[in-house]
């Protein structure tokens, strides 16, 4: 009877609590933001939120070169900060997800963190790539990893932290928008894929190195919110500086791509993996610092083609530097993919997109 007796007051304990937990849920503060030429810039909070649990993880002792190396005040202030919750469950958690292979490493940090809302709850109106979400190790596991966040968030007072940066976050917000330039991209970047997306947005990370990922969310419409989530080229007096004009001329062109084109190499996939075994005829240094497997090669290849191209759209002095830029890295097909891109776009009478002419791009990466 005892036992029993327990029992029920433990489980109208967790009924109790679940009743306060849905009336009050935790909200993220409100994200600071600004907006050029149709461009969002801002820091967002669940990505903030991720990036602080990477920095006081396992996480930079295995990836380092994927977080921030250089000293700032803020990079100060997080660890000051957030080092006395290093131990806490969701950090023990990313530990274990991160520091595995093709895991919640790389881009899959902060593109799960887009998914999610102002409570840390995954949106509803968006569709999820299961691709993403199992590197949290499925929906399950996701969904317990997120509680946690947000328990993190709470006993670590996030809020807090955040409120009393805002000033910083303006600054780099600033500067960065500043330095965007004149040009509109989203007219170019449209024109050139013959279609039109939901929102374009780029996401700045201190905590983040030298580093961008091109993320996107795929909403109700066919369309998608793209995302370029960045970190810093440098820390400049002391504050992280994300580039000149021409640095986030190229990450811009180069990020925002991705969801243009990732989707497109799924969609054909099973038609181009059957050349997969081209992948060992690339150049180590191609596949040490641009990409790991064929899949990636594929995107990255073709990417930097149309980046360069455009590039040269601008100016030939812009599409040269952009051209010795990929060659540096050899990377594989350069000359014939450009090509291929030229005819694309002396054609656009007879394929209006991009997605009209893939396949013959994917030609071009057939031959060995």
């Amino acid at each position: 009877m005892k036992s029993l007796f327990l029992s029920l007051i433990v489980t109208l304990f967790f009924i109790i609590s679940g009743f306060i937990t849905a009336q009050n849920p935790y909200k993220l503060p409100v994200a600071k933001t600004d907006v050029k030429n149709q461009i969002t810039v801002g820091v967002l909070p669940q990505v903030e939120l991720i990036s602080i649990v990477q920095t006081i993880s396992k996480y930079p002792t295995v990836l380092g070169f994927l977080m921030a190396q250089d000293s700032s005040e803020y990079k100060t202030d997080v660890i000051d900060h957030f080092q006395p919750f290093k131990n806490h469950p969701v950090v023990n958690m990313f530990d274990r997800l991160s520091l595995q292979p093709r895991m919640l490493n790389f881009s899959a940090p902060s593109n799960i963190m887009l998914y999610t809302d102002d409570s840390l709850n995954l949106k509803k109106d968006i569709e999820l790539d299961d691709s993403v979400i199992n590197r949290a190790g499925g929906i399950d596991s996701l969904i317990v990893f997120l509680d946690l966040l947000g328990d993190f968030a709470i006993q670590s007072s996030f809020n807090e932290f955040y409120q009393e940066h805002k000033g910083f976050y303006s600054n780099i917000i600033e500067t960065t928008i500043k330095n965007l330039g004149q040009k509109n991209y989203i007219s170019e970047l449209e024109n050139f894929y013959g279609k039109k997306q939901k929102s374009y947005n780029i996401v700045l990370v201190s905590m983040y190195n030298f580093v961008g990922f091109g993320n996107s969310l795929l909403c109700s419409n066919d369309q998608r919110e793209l995302y370029n989530t960045m970190g810093p080229k440098a820390v400049m007096n002391n504050l992280p500086f994300f580039g000149d004009e021409a640095y986030l001329k190229y990450m811009i062109r180069h990020e925002f791509s991705h969801p243009f084109v990732n989707p497109l190499t799924e969609q054909y996939w099973d038609y181009i993996k059957d050349y997969s075994e081209n992948y060992d005829s690339v150049p180590e240094i191609a596949r040490k610092n641009v990409c790991g497997d064929w899949q990636e090669c594929v995107n990255e290849f073709i990417i930097r083609a149309i980046t360069t191209q455009l590039a040269y759209n601008e100016s030939e002095k812009t599409g040269l530097q952009s051209y010795e830029k990929e060659k540096s890295r050899e990377i594989s097909y350069l000359d014939s993919l450009i090509k291929s891109i030229i005819y694309y776009q002396s054609n656009r009478a007879t394929y209006y997109t991009l997605e009209s002419y893939y396949p013959n791009i994917l030609e071009v990466l057939k031959k060995n």
